[in-house]
């Protein structure tokens, strides 16, 4: 029988049916009432809930109670250690996207990249104890932080593609943020290489297409690695 496994993020409910640890199905729900039929009407043996939008306590009330899961938090026991100071603050996304690396490339240093409403950057070392990483804001709300926190400056809505010299002001806003942004992503890679030559690096997420073809350092793309972690952390509950 199947697992089922759930990543709800800031933007998406993400779902994927995982059989013998091989993604066999996955899509998307809009909300909570969508991911409460998508359960009434799949079979699975066991669930995995991951979430950074929804606590524990607003799912279950979504749910009534009908369904048996795991919920992934801070208490929850996983195949890797964690050095980080906040650990209740950690976002179950983040953990799970290095899980799902250490899966792809167990005994490897993992960095992952997750390009979403903010991009994180995430560290897992060769001994498997996750070391931190840093966040920053992601595409979206860097246009809109210039629209809202300017008088006239224009808002750029889904620019994936910008010149280097842009020729208005609106172009000149793409290229800022976009090849900035690339430029980021390369220099923290760049940064993380120092600490760790052998280190793999894995990026994800909705803007994991936009750079893909961008970044120079050698990368591996794997937009659905935080559902491979989270169905890590339910095979190893399980156990």
């Amino acid at each position: 029988m199947r697992n089922l496994v759930i990543d709800i993020g800031n933007t998406n409910i993400k779902y994927a049916f995982f059989e013998e640890n091989v993604l066999a199905e996955n899509g998307v729900v809009e909300n909570l009432e969508g991911l409460e039929q998508l359960m009434a009407q799949s079979q699975y043996k066991s669930c995995v809930i991951g979430s950074v939008r929804y606590s524990k306590d607003e799912i279950e009330e979504s749910l009534n109670g009908r369904f048996d899961y795991l919920f992934v938090d801070d208490q929850t026991p996983l195949p890797i250690k964690i050095n980080y100071d906040t650990p209740k603050t950690l976002g179950v996304d983040r953990i799970a996207a290095v899980i799902g690396g250490w899966d792809k490339f167990p005994g490897h240093a993992i960095m992952v990249i997750d390009i979403g409403t903010c991009i994180t950057y995430d560290l897992l070392d060769s001994d498997g104890i996750y070391q931190g990483g840093a966040i920053s804001p992601g595409l979206d709300l860097k246009f809109k932080a210039i629209n809202d926190y300017t008088a006239r400056l224009p808002l750029v809505e889904s620019a994936t593609q910008a010149d280097l010299f842009g020729k208005s002001t609106y172009d000149s806003i793409k290229s800022g943020i976009i090849n900035g942004t690339q430029a980021e992503i390369e220099g923290m890679i760049s940064q993380f290489l120092l600490k760790m030559p052998d280190l793999k690096v894995i990026i994800t997420g909705g803007g994991a297409k936009t750079f893909e073809t961008k970044i120079k350092a050698d990368i591996f793309v794997a937009l659905e690695i935080v559902l491979v972690g989270l169905n890590r952390v339910l095979n190893y509950n399980a156990q």
